[in-house]
């Protein structure tokens, strides 16, 4: 009975280990945060993502890898003039576990609209990538 109960722990403990520790089963997660005047959308992996002016949206369904993302954003009554400013546009890079936030605000002056775009990273800028390839890039 002994052994049962020491083969059955053992088993136990090999399966929670392999089952919690899978790079597959680490959601990366991407919140995006409207703070500005009017609606964004953020265009990523060929798909519209909507925010509404003072929304949020949460995107879970992100694997590892490189993504481009562009933003496109409406104007709110009165402007003429607009100008976007910082993270509106680039790449998000995720890894095991990554969170990433982007924050959208604006500032509407003498009817000319700034749309600023920040995102930060919950991955640490020195962390070593444990799977990348060795030659300096990770593949996906």
């Amino acid at each position: 009975m002994k052994k049962q109960l020491i083969i059955l722990f053992t088993l136990v403990a090999i399966s929670l280990i392999t089952f919690t520790s899978c790079e597959p089963f680490i959601e990366n997660k991407i919140t995006l945060r409207n703070l500005a005047a009017a609606d964004v959308q953020l265009n990523i992996r060929g798909e519209l993502h909507r925010i509404s002016a003072g929304q949020s949206l949460v995107l879970n369904d992100f694997k590892k890898g490189t993504f481009e993302y562009e933003t496109i954003y409406s104007l709110p009554f009165g402007a003429t003039e607009f100008s976007a400013e910082g993270d509106v546009s680039g790449e998000m890079v995720l890894n095991a576990g990554t969170e990433i936030l982007l924050v959208y605000t604006s500032v509407l002056t003498d009817s000319a609209y700034v749309i600023y775009g920040s995102l930060t990273s919950s991955d640490d800028i020195n962390r070593v990538d444990p799977f990348a390839d060795g030659t300096g890039s990770s593949t996906p």
